[in-house]
């Protein structure tokens, strides 16, 4: 096989490995909230109130996604919008202590969702992938 082959097949693989990630989440997490939902939810307890626009490009979804993902987690108070004090036309979100309390209760599940994806992988397999993706993320900044 060529280099292109190669490389065409490795991103064929992460996206198949991506939608079995997706597709264990819905059955191991119970349809709580989606990845994306909760992966905004540990942006926003990392970094603070964040806008919708940062949000979108952080997690790789339009602006209309966005807005049903904040949508849905305003109306379910794990989220607030709040204005921008530099700039009352901006609006943020930020997470609520509900947002934060359910990020800790679905912890373990998540722990358990990671290690079951992974399980196949020997010690050394592991080190050898963390090492690639490593090198493969630390180039592009």
């Amino acid at each position: 096989m060529t280099k292109h082959e190669d490389i065409v097949e490795l991103f064929g693989l992460i996206r198949l490995h991506n939608r079995l990630w997706r597709n264990e989440w819905a059955k191991d997490i119970e349809g709580e909230l989606s990845i994306s939902q909760v992966q905004a939810l540990d942006i926003l307890q990392g970094e603070g109130a964040r806008s919708s626009s940062y949000l979108s490009n952080i997690l790789g979804v339009t602006s209309g996604g966005m807005t049903v993902i904040s949508d849905k987690l305003v109306k379910m108070k794990l989220v607030v919008r709040v204005s921008d004090p530099n700039d009352r036309r901006v609006v943020k979100l930020e997470i609520t202590d509900k947002g934060k309390s359910l990020l800790a209760d679905i912890h373990d599940k998540r722990v358990a969702l990671m290690e079951k994806m992974f399980s196949s992988l020997s010690d050394d397999d592991m080190q050898h992938l963390l090492r690639i993706y490593n090198k493969l993320t630390l180039s592009r900044e």
